[in-house]
């Protein structure tokens, strides 16, 4: 849910243009909110950016991997969560937050594109689940890990085990297309913070 400059992941090879870099993003972008998954296709976004097919698939492997990108550049900067709060309303304010930007700009897009084109593609998939995903826990966890330190939750706190509960509870709004549900994500914080998974003594 927090990211690291997207920049800093590139792929090594030629230098990139930021220009070229910037529309490009911006075509797929575009080209995503006004087609969606089924209508986007780099040729679309070389047409879209004035760019070549080469140039594309010389930073981005396939589509979903530009996809990804997209997403991170357009949700890097949309989620600041006041550390002044306690954890329960941070993390409700997080989740407000997130399904927001999936419901509302092209990221909720991009992410179930994204989600779907990696089932299929060894590649992708291993890019969800060892990269993609772990820029997403990053915020939440150093939100729990704070509360931790500050006595709000256990020191025995199931961090880990927290973070799954939450994105099974927001993927499954997310890939059902009911994120305007946002009424349940109150009574989901407040048992979530109630019940409050521990870590199993060795």
């Amino acid at each position: 849910m927090s990211d690291e400059n997207p920049k800093s992941r590139r792929s090594a090879g030629a230098v990139r243009s930021e220009a070229s870099h910037q529309a490009i993003i911006d075509a797929a972008k575009t080209l995503l909110s006004e087609k969606g998954y089924v209508g986007f296709s780099i040729d679309g976004v070389a047409r879209l950016a004035g760019a070549s097919k080469p140039t594309i698939y010389r930073w981005w492997a396939n589509k979903a991997q530009l996809i990804a990108e997209v997403y991170e550049v357009e949700s890097a900067c949309a989620i600041h969560i006041p550390e002044d709060l306690e954890v329960s309303q941070r993390f409700s304010l997080m989740l407000s937050t997130l399904w927001e930007l999936w419901h509302n700009t092209s990221c909720g897009v991009a992410f179930r594109s994204f989600i779907a084109e990696s089932q299929n593609v060894k590649e992708n998939m291993e890019l969800l689940r060892d990269q993609f995903m772990a820029r997403r826990f990053a915020l939440p966890r150093q939100i729990l890990a704070t509360a931790v330190r500050r006595q709000e939750l256990p020191a025995d706190t199931d961090i880990e085990l927290m973070l799954v509960i939450t994105f099974g509870f927001s993927w499954f709004h997310l890939l059902t297309d009911n994120l305007d549900q946002t009424e349940t994500i109150a009574p989901f914080i407040q048992h979530l913070f109630t019940a409050i998974p521990r870590k199993h003594q060795a």
